[in-house]
């Protein structure tokens, strides 16, 4: 070596021999902040390092299914329209007195016959009345139904919205019928009640307007029974 290059001192040795072994130490370390802030900033580059939007926690965004069940009593009203026949009968009757005077043939004297007559009918009318009547039965019901949506909270809505559906026409289904029948039976009591008022009052205005006749009628009979007796007893009498 030339005595215008002395060797080198231990110091610059050592400094350029760590040289690259301090280059690969801080390749190193900066690989190491990468890998965790990579871990921190929550998973694949390009994420905002927000909360998964489907996670179960619920209020974030993101498709969600959503089930519920809901028990509820509901009111189940039907209608029913029946039309009822009613006759009524009604038995009316007069009775009259009649007296007739026959002379004898052989102007003797007279005879005089007194005779009853009675007249008797049976009046109807008959009325037919429409009535229609509502009846209510309150009653349980059950129902089950699932949704999605774009939210959980809209997903629960929708669920519980048909499960309500489903509840109600649960109970429709079984309460329904009962509900039909006592509706009929309450309509046709009223329909019932209402035609024998009406048929029982037409046999009222009948029997007023009949009776005047009836009672003409009987009078007549019983004139005639006397004086066909009267007549007959006296011809007797003068034979």
């Amino acid at each position: 070596m030339a005595p215008d290059d002395p060797e080198p001192g231990l110091g610059r040795r050592l400094r350029a021999a760590g040289r690259p072994s301090i280059g690969l130490a801080l390749t190193a370390i900066g690989a190491i902040i990468a890998l965790v802030a990579l871990a921190a900033g929550g998973g694949a580059p390009g994420s905002d390092g927000g909360q998964d939007d489907r996670s179960p926690s619920g209020g974030s965004e993101g498709p969600a299914e959503e089930c519920r069940t809901v028990d509820r009593r509901f009111t189940v009203r039907r209608s029913a329209r029946v039309t009822v026949d009613f006759t009524a009968r009604r038995p009316i009757s007069a009775t009259a007195r009649g007296t007739a005077t026959e002379e004898l043939a052989d102007g003797s004297g007279e005879i005089t016959i007194t005779a009853t007559a009675s007249r008797g009918a049976t009046l109807s009318a008959q009325a037919t009345v429409p009535k229609t009547a509502s009846a209510t039965v309150v009653a349980p019901g059950r129902g089950r139904a699932c949704a999605f949506a774009d939210t959980p909270a809209e997903a629960a809505r929708k669920a519980r919205v048909g499960a309500l559906a489903r509840a109600r026409r649960v109970t429709e289904r079984r309460a329904g019928p009962g509900a039909a029948a006592e509706a009929k039976q309450l309509a046709t009591a009223r329909a019932q009640e209402d035609a024998r008022r009406r048929a029982q009052e037409r046999v009222d205005r009948a029997a007023q307007e009949r009776a005047p006749g009836l009672q003409a009628e009987a009078q007549r009979a019983a004139d005639r029974s006397a004086q066909a007796e009267a007549a007959r007893r006296a011809a007797a009498e003068s034979g």
